[in-house]
């Protein structure tokens, strides 16, 4: 449909990474005079309304260091909506943090804004690196009905529906040129505008049209800007001063038969989706994991627990800490070095603060004295003869724990539960070391103890609760060492053999070789994108050494190192290997326990390589057509690009064929189960391939053969290289589905934990069904709030249960709920 006049809607806006190409301070400074210059175009009348990119905590930046007239008069023109908020607190990478985190951040967007006056209600993405399936869902249960995007999406208008895998759906605009558009900033923008509108016209299914004028870190020019506006106007277009929530909403009145899309965004037939930002500076990756689960899993929980309400203001910014750490240049590894350094430090600062959460949940529960740092409720340096085991998960958990307790003495004991009943205990390895304790009502003192790693096997630990165990007399497992290189259970049998894993499936008879292999190529890529060499050259893993399998009756260990040797870099033409080698050395150590499915892998890599890419491979039996992974609030059922391209045209990315992972990668009857690896591929040869490491020195390149031009600033990033040493955690098994593929995946990466404490607590709340995913369990006001999601495509049912909590709602369906496939639903409890 055309029109013979259109309406272009001018939104005055700037896109504000906090951190990208300079560090946060830089930024910061220069966000200051971007404020001072947006303040002036409006006191001017100049500019009638502007934009600050969607995101809080920018302005929350500003305020810490202006003036308190400047903050009060950029408040004013909040208040009188001239200055326009919210709603997210940063713009977040959608794939690399967890759903709960996205959930958070759109939550601490909106109360930000709040505080000053009203959040604009618009979905604002403008370059995210693709979308997830579940974002219309995540928007619709804030109330926003709309979408504004740019990566990732293939629509053949700039106006469409887009819905989740539950139904939810918001009306979406597409931007075709992008949102970096400050055409009006030109000293005659007329022609260039002219050009512009041309360019979107044939997208657009109304007569409203749009001009984001502004762009990375922009100040807004001002002086004539009225006159500039009027004459850039032509015959059949009209422009005025606008807003995303005006534009969406005059469209949205014209706008009729608008196609449907589904599910996630991550196409780059239009523009760049930099797709192996899934594996820059993996220990990123793996930190904010670890992170994010302890803080969801655990630290909420417990405090949910213990009914703490003290500590909400200490959240709430712990929360932004972590957040800060979300932004796509940041979480995606895609920024200078100094950037990611302060990403470490917060990362450090995180997990102060969540070691010290969890021993608070455990003194107002009663289980510690909190007056020291000690194991128990007992005087200072009283050894760890009692302990609790933390159980995470919202069903009652069967299986192995493993942990550390420390003892005076070098001693023989087992477990014992609070039922008086011994436990399987086996003491895996012991050490002798000095123990530090700093009470707050006496000395500080170092004690010579021995520090005891264990496993123990668990009957039944209540969902979401605490419960007591003990140090008793006896004699527990205690592994030797076996000259042999395979370990099995009753489930899989793990040999090394010819620098790999033979790896039998005993329940189906079936077996696979090379599983586990190791390889490194070159990567003459950047930051953002891998890019191998014209002169490639592969390197595999060669068995170092004799290996070593660690046995008793309930554990098996199997431990052994692979060196590779590959090029030091790449040569001075970037274009193939150097004549000079290095190493990567890598050790393994994989666990297998009585009855677990899984074989839990840690792997300790020093690399010296640079420009290189170090993947694992695990070969499959059949042909490979589809694959399933997890992200925010969904699992994926993917179709296979197997065929790789290797040469962009100019401003073009050749097919991705990097798929997404949060905790998983599902492929036939194989799952893969992981902490902070999140790229995988399946190639042409029916092998799923995990990256490990990229080692790149460049935030940007314009000569990549697999992207036709830079993606940002050429900057070095040596830090990029990923040398030095680095520990990831892993397992692999064999399941039926991919959603019991997600549930070990839980299992592994938030296992009951080992905590100094005496005593047990009721149960916060248990599922029947494990099937359903736990998101948030969390103290909010006087309540508790649960966070669920179904991640099947069939409808769930579950039992619910609690000690001490009434379920608001759930009366009328007698302690059972239902949950519709792909469904997040988020339960507000009272305590009785």
């Amino acid at each position: 449909m055309k029109h013979q006049n259109y309406t272009c809607h001018v939104v005055f806006q700037t896109h504000w990474d906090r951190e990208w190409y300079l560090p946060f301070e830089v930024f910061r400074h220069r966000f200051i005079h971007v404020m001072e210059r947006i303040v002036k175009g409006i006191e001017s009348g100049d500019i009638e309304r502007f934009v600050l990119d969607g995101q809080m905590a920018a302005l929350e930046d500003y305020f810490e260091v202006c003036s308190e007239h400047q903050k009060q008069r950029v408040i004013q023109f909040i208040r009188e909506e001239k200055l326009i908020i919210g709603p997210w607190y940063v713009l977040a990478d959608e794939f690399l943090v967890s759903g709960e985190s996205l959930w958070r951040n759109l939550e601490l967007g909106l109360e930000s804004a709040k505080q000053y006056g009203r959040s604009q209600m618009i979905g604002y993405l403008p370059d995210t690196f693709g979308h997830i399936s579940q974002m219309p869902q995540l928007l619709e249960a804030f109330k926003i009905n709309n979408a504004i995007l740019w990566r990732g999406v293939k629509p053949s208008k700039s106006e469409f529906y887009w819905q989740s895998p539950n139904g939810s759906r918001v009306f979406t605009a597409f931007l075709p040129e992008g949102y970096y558009q400050p055409l009006l900033n030109e000293e005659n923008p007329s022609e260039s505008f002219q050009s512009y509108v041309e360019k979107i016209k044939p997208y657009s299914s109304t007569s409203q049209l749009l001009l984001t004028n502004g762009g990375d870190h922009l100040m807004p020019i001002w002086g004539e800007l009225k006159d500039k506006i009027q004459q850039a106007e032509t015959d059949d277009v009209k422009l005025v001063q606008s807003s995303y929530e005006n534009f969406i909403n005059e469209v949205m009145k014209e706008a009729e038969h608008l196609e449907v899309y589904e599910g996630e965004m991550r196409s780059n037939e239009q523009i760049y989706l930099l797709p192996n930002v899934l594996s820059t500076r993996t220990y990123l990756k793996e930190q904010n994991q670890r992170i994010e689960d302890e803080l969801t899993r655990y630290v909420e929980p417990m405090l949910a627990l213990a009914g703490v309400t003290h500590m909400e203001r200490y959240l709430i910014d712990t929360w932004k800490l972590l957040i800060q750490n979300h932004p796509h240049d940041s979480i995606c590894g895609c920024s200078v070095d100094a950037v990611h350094k302060e990403m470490e430090t917060r990362s450090l600062k995180l997990g102060q603060r969540v070691e010290v959460l969890k021993k608070e949940a455990s003194y107002r529960l009663g289980l510690q004295d909190f007056s020291m740092t000690g194991p128990a409720k007992g005087k200072p340096f009283d050894e760890m003869e009692s302990f609790t085991i933390f159980n995470p998960h919202a069903f009652a958990y069967t299986g192995w724990v493993e942990g550390e307790v420390w003892l005076y003495e070098d001693q023989s004991f087992v477990i014992k539960d609070d039922n008086g009943e011994i436990v399987e205990t086996v003491v895996v390895s012991k050490r002798e070391e000095r123990y530090f304790s700093s009470p707050t009502d006496a000395f500080p003192e170092f004690k010579n103890v021995w520090f005891y790693k264990i496993a123990i096997s668990v009957k039944s630990l209540q969902a979401l609760s605490f419960q007591s165990f003990s140090v008793v007399e006896g004699l527990p497992q205690l592994p030797i060492i076996e000259a042999k290189s395979s370990i099995q259970n009753e489930l899989m049998k793990v040999t090394l053999e010819n620098n790999a894993l033979h790896v039998e499936d005993l329940q189906s008879g079936e077996s696979y070789s090379g599983m586990n292999r190791l390889f490194s190529s070159l990567d003459a890529g950047d930051e953002y994108n891998y890019s191998p060499p014209l002169d490639d050259m592969v390197t595999h893993g060669v068995v170092k050494g004799t290996p070593e399998v660690r046995i008793s009756e309930s554990y098996q260990q199997l431990s052994y190192s692979l060196t590779l040797t590959p090029p030091e870099s790449l040569n001075e033409e970037r274009i193939g290997p150097a004549s000079e080698t290095t190493s990567i050395e890598v050790d393994f150590a994989i666990r297998l326990y009585r009855n677990d499915p899984i074989a839990k892998v840690k792997i300790n890599i020093r690399n010296k390589a640079k420009d290189q890419r170090l993947r694992l491979v695990f070969p499959q039996k059949r042909v490979v057509t589809e694959t399933y992974s997890d992200t925010a609030f969904d699992v994926v059922k993917r179709p296979v690009a197997k065929e790789e391209v290797h040469e962009a045209s100019k401003l073009k990315e050749v097919p991705v064929v990097v798929e997404p992972s949060a905790s998983f990668v599902h492929v036939n009857n194989f799952g893969f189960i992981h902490r902070g690896l999140q790229e995988y591929q399946v190639n042409r040869f029916d092998e799923l391939e995990i990256t490990l490491i990229r080692s790149v020195g460049w935030l940007s390149r314009d000569d990549l053969r697999t992207r036709g031009g830079g993606a940002g600033p050429a900057f070095e990033t040596p830090d990029a290289q990923s040398q030095g040493e680095y520990s990831f955690t892993y397992g692999f098994g064999f399941q039926d589905e991919p959603v019991s593929t997600l549930v070990e995946a839980n299992k592994f990466r938030l296992p009951p934990i080992i905590q100094a404490g005496i005593g047990s607590s009721h149960s916060l709340i248990a599922f029947s069904n494990q099937s359903l995913q736990v998101s948030a369990a969390r103290q909010k006001d006087e309540g508790v709030e649960v966070r669920i999601w179904n991640p099947d495509v069939r409808t769930l049912e579950t039992d619910v249960s609690s000690d001490y909590l009434v379920y608001q709602g759930l009366s009328r369906c007698d302690g059972t709920l239902t949950i519709p496939a792909k469904t997040i639903v988020t339960l507000n409890l009272i305590r009785k």
